[in-house]
């Protein structure tokens, strides 16, 4: 960089990014709001050009930056950056490796220099550089390089990393194949190591559930909750499982709006509740099941709670509806908390018997509901705590969001020519 003051190079950033600094905070005080509208657009472009400049001058100076590291102890230069400014950590991390990726790739460089290309878009392109591998020839690379810097202009970061996907079929097809497949393996080995799932309960009823899954198998998530939250009307429709978001719903009993994000929660409960207990893993040499100990009366009368084996509590309501559907065993209890039964499985309907209330039930047996039958739970009218008998006359198809209206003591459930209807209790 030619210097035309007679100073250093290192001295004329430090006064660049000062003058910056300096000017920015002279017009710390005036609003933007005064501006006309193609004064606000322009003043967005400029500012975001800056910013970008800012960042390439950043991810620059740390790739040459371990020194500062070293004189504090500090792993890598985007640690120190994260301890002395007020970056986060996955900011800072994510600086670092751009930093140490863009090391071999000039052009990306600057390009950011020149304020042509953010972060996020310069990561894509070096992940998709670097995934060509150290066989293809330095005027390949730079060709590829090039070419996916100006597809930047108008691609973001995800639709980056999709084009690069391509880059290596097209330069050297000769030696894709091998490529790709060193590539695929290596993406499943990552993705393998990088899997987690936590879950913490929060205090207040519900429980956090985090993590992170292969494409594959979040995929074969996705399209399993879609098969519970996107009913379709008619088969001309879609099929159900298509790919995307369920979408919002209105519910036919509370009238509520439901969100996608709702849905697919729901869903995820009722595909947990749905999953055949034969195919799951034993416990203690016995197919799992969840016993749940509750007091006979206060289970008749719908007062009080049940609790789990892992001393979760459980409305009677919820009770009532999971005797429906889950492989559970209820420990009744008498006075003095004398064991007075432990029953069994067998009141489950049958799988035949699930087949032939589907006969009838095509849809939720709730009026207004149009979730096929064959993703309902079959209902007993007559609950199983009042002696209510497992047979076909005794149950109904019902979606897993209004069951737990069923067994709702603030609801009621009648029978009408159209089918059945829930009412709130007055």
């Amino acid at each position: 960089m030619e210097n035309v003051s007679g100073s250093t190079p290192e001295p004329l950033l430090l006064q660049t990014a000062h003058a910056v600094d300096m000017e920015l905070t002279k017009v710390r005080d005036l609003d933007p709001a005064f501006l006309s509208a193609p004064e606000k657009a322009e003043l967005m472009r400029c500012l975001t050009h800056t910013i970008h400049q800012a960042q390439g001058l950043l991810v620059d100076t740390l790739g040459v930056s371990a020194d500062v590291a070293d004189n504090e102890a500090c792993a890598t230069p985007g640690a120190w950056l994260k301890t002395h400014t007020q970056l986060d950590a996955p900011a800072a991390s994510g600086l670092q490796k751009l930093a140490t990726a863009s090391l071999q790739w000039r052009r990306v460089r600057e390009a950011m220099r020149d304020g042509a290309l953010s972060p996020r878009r310069a990561q894509a392109i070096t992940d998709c550089l670097d995934d060509l591998g150290p066989d293809l020839s330095t005027a390949l690379r730079d060709q590829a390089e090039e070419h996916l810097i100006g597809l930047a202009r108008d691609h973001d970061a995800s639709e980056l990393r999709r084009l690069g996907e391509h880059l290596a079929e097209v330069l050297d097809p000769e030696r894709f194949e091998a490529h790709e497949q060193a590539r695929i393996e290596e993406q499943e080995r990552r993705a393998r190591e990088a899997t987690r799932l936590s879950i913490r309960r929060r205090g207040d009823g519900t429980s956090r559930l985090a993590g992170v899954l292969p494409d594959a198998a979040a995929e074969r998530l996705k399209t399993y909750l879609n098969a519970f939250t996107n009913p379709r009307h008619s088969a001309g429709d879609g099929a159900a499982g298509d790919a995307g978001d369920p979408e919002p719903s209105i519910d036919p009993v509370t009238g509520r709006r439901l969100t996608g994000d709702r849905l697919r929660g729901e869903a995820f409960c009722a595909f947990l509740e749905a999953a055949d207990p034969k195919r799951l893993p034993s416990q203690g040499g016995a197919a799992t099941t969840i016993v749940i100990t509750m007091d006979l009366d206060k289970l008749r009368a719908g007062l009080g709670w049940a609790l789990t084996g892992d001393s979760e509590k459980l409305t009677a309501a919820e009770v009532r509806r999971l005797a429906c559907q889950a492989n559970i065993v209820p420990a009744v209890l008498g006075g003095d908390s004398e064991l007075l039964d432990l029953g069994r499985t067998k009141r489950l309907f049958t799988p035949a018997q699930r087949l032939a209330l589907g006969l009838r039930w095509k849809t939720c047996a709730i009026d207004g509901c149009d979730v096929p039958g064959e993703w309902c739970e079959v209902h007993h009218l007559d609950p199983w705590s009042e002696g209510g008998a497992t047979d076909l006359g005794n149950g109904i198809k019902i979606c897993p969001r209004h069951h737990h209206y069923v067994d709702d003591p603030r609801f009621t459930l009648t029978q009408t020519p159209a089918g059945y209807q829930l009412r709130r209790r007055n």
